[in-house]
């Protein structure tokens, strides 16, 4: 799969490249994104996103120090402005960076991603949509963020910031957005099924004969939002720019199938984890969804372009089930076997999705039009999980059951083109299951990280 996407992403980038000139002389062509350059040092052997589980405090391969410098989150885009049809004005918009390795440790397990070999970035697709806007109606086609991808907070690094995925979350969609008496927003968007690199794969001699994944979708996924944004009592900084009061709430849904399958997994017990034989008898359906919400307060307001001793608070919360998103990670976070009866030996059961909860707050004050700093706070949790019925359907099922992040950012942006941040995060996982090492067990990991970011935008 990594190899046919970066083949992709390279065929994609090298017809934009040669196209530029006949784009050009049918459409306005122009280009844009940013050049940043990363410093972290970590105590742990975390991913760059933290988008991954911290590896528990008696885990001596990962509990040591790591600094990496890396200039691979360099991204750019076209813009392609089109000619008028049907009244509609009409664009397109094509994005890729250069970290296709960002998110193989979810694939294969390679610890740190793209980070293990920050001299050999490839080209990954971010973006590839069109558009048609009228005035207050707009229709998107294409690969664009999802819409449960809105509000994310500003940090140099916000990894999960209490939300899995949704933060980073792009999909093919057809989306039509729709405006009302200046103030409101809703859209709908339908758009391919998630079956994402956490899917459930049929275990062993089973994918050896028959590799296709063991969780499938026959139903689009599909997603509803409803925004409310007006300038009540003035206004605060988001990203750079003063935004008012703004609530909104979004669903999402789909319908999965799992396959049936035999194969070895493991329980919880005292210590450890014990290994067992587990079996789903029949093929099931069962129905992914989320719901999503977010609010931004101003506290501290302007009338005007000046920022400079505006405050405002950020909250972002949501519950759902069978969360298997881009950056989760986490098989068994996402779906999971119940105990049911004991056949020959084996654990007989049905397929469960986990239901999870979490989100971030996040407080953020502007010193200066250039000086501004933001604290944030972002948890998720799984519930509902029974420690008797539990049975992991792999043999290196780990669920982690609650994951927190804390961050403290100092911002400087001299002109709208530079901005500096330097960082602090510490990052604590919570697992359902004691694991001994040594003389230690543990149930728990942290990790501290400081961080510095410098990024140039064209």
């Amino acid at each position: 799969m990594g190899i046919v996407q970066r083949w992709l992403g390279g065929m994609v980038l090298g017809v934009a490249v040669l196209m530029l000139p006949a784009l050009a002389a049918a459409a306005e062509v122009s280009l844009g994104g940013f050049i940043a350059l990363f410093a972290i040092w970590d105590s742990t052997q975390i991913n760059s996103n933290m988008s991954q589980p911290v590896a528990r405090n008696n885990d001596p391969n990962n509990q040591h120090g790591r600094l990496k410098i890396s200039a691979e989150r360099t991204r750019m885009n076209f813009t392609i402005k089109g000619p008028e049809v049907w009244g509609a004005r009409t664009t397109g918009f094509i994005e890729w960076d250069f970290d296709s390795g960002g998110s193989e440790y979810i694939m294969t397990g390679t610890p740190g991603g793209g980070w293990a070999s920050p001299n050999k970035a490839r080209v990954r697709v971010r973006a590839v949509m069109f558009r048609l806007n009228w005035p207050e109606t707009e229709l998107m086609l294409g690969n664009y963020f999802s819409l449960l991808s809105e509000d994310g907070p500003e940090a140099a690094k916000p990894g999960t910031s209490g939300i899995p995925g949704l933060l980073w979350f792009r999909e093919p969609q057809i989306r039509l957005t729709q405006k009302f008496l200046g103030t409101v927003t809703a859209a709908v968007a339908i758009a391919g099924p998630l079956s994402g690199p956490d899917s459930i794969t049929l275990p062993g001699d089973q994918a050896a004969t028959n590799p296709y994944l063991g969780e499938s979708s026959e139903t689009p996924r599909v997603s509803g939002s409803l925004r409310y944004e007006q300038d009540l009592w003035g206004k605060a900084a988001y990203y750079g720019a003063p935004r008012g009061f703004s609530a909104r709430v979004v669903a999402a849904w789909q319908r999965s199938r799992f396959r049936s399958f035999t194969g070895q997994g493991r329980i919880f017990d005292q210590n450890n984890y014990t290994a067992i034989t587990v079996s789903q008898g029949n093929q099931q359906y069962l129905n992914p969804w989320v719901v999503d919400s977010s609010l931004f307060i101003p506290i501290l307001t302007t009338r005007s372009a000046n920022l400079a001793n505006t405050m405002s608070l950020l909250t972002h919360w949501y519950v759902g089930q069978g969360m298997d998103l881009e950056k989760e990670g986490l098989p068994a976070n996402t779906s999971y076997m119940k105990f049911d009866t004991s056949f020959g030996g084996t654990r007989v059961g049905d397929r469960e999705l986990a239901r999870q909860f979490g989100g971030f707050v996040q407080l953020q004050y502007y010193f200066t039009n250039q000086w501004f700093a933001n604290v944030i706070w972002g948890m998720n949790r799984v519930y509902g999980v029974s420690r008797d019925q539990w049975l992991g359907t792999t043999t290196s099922a780990d669920p982690a059951k609650m994951r927190q992040h804390y961050y403290a950012t100092l911002w400087y942006r001299p002109i709208e083109a530079l901005k500096f941040g330097l960082e602090y995060t510490y990052a604590r996982t919570d697992y359902f299951q004691k694991v001994q090492a040594g003389s230690c067990r543990s149930d728990f990991g942290q990790n501290h990280r400081m961080l510095f970011v410098g990024n140039f935008f064209f």
